[in-house]
């Protein structure tokens, strides 16, 4: 995505996302007596913080491919040096690993998991 991305574009790019991927949670603080909700505008709508389309197209783009990429790895790795582990242990190690690298949230690191599952065609470890 780039900043010459369209509205229409970015409605295109946005619908790809799958239902089941996670979106962040309200995170926000905001001082004062009275209660507040934080919210972003986008394209005339309000959304919670990080949840603006563009911001959960690029999330889930980042963790799609890191899901392509542990999935080509997992094929390598059941027919290298680790060939004695079953595949639930082998997803179970990148999981475990990706949990360990901070590069997202348990909840989108859990959906790469079940992702990478689905393109390997294997089944989804149970977290």
């Amino acid at each position: 995505m780039n900043s010459a991305t369209s509205n229409a574009d970015m409605d295109e790019l946005y619908d790809q996302v799958p239902a089941d991927f996670p979106r962040p949670g309200i995170l926000s603080s905001l001082a004062g007596a009275h209660p507040k909700l934080a919210l972003v505008q986008y394209n005339g709508k309000f959304y919670s913080p990080g949840c603006t389309p563009p911001e959960v197209w690029a999330r889930w783009d980042i963790c799609e491919d890191l899901a392509k990429h542990l999935a080509d790895r997992c094929r390598e790795t059941e027919k290298g040096k680790y060939a004695h582990l079953s595949r639930a242990e082998i997803l179970s190690q990148y999981y475990e690993r990706s949990l360990r690298t901070g590069w997202g949230s348990d909840e989108e690191m859990r959906w790469i998991s079940h992702r990478t599952a689905q393109l390997v065609g294997w089944p989804a470890l149970d977290i």
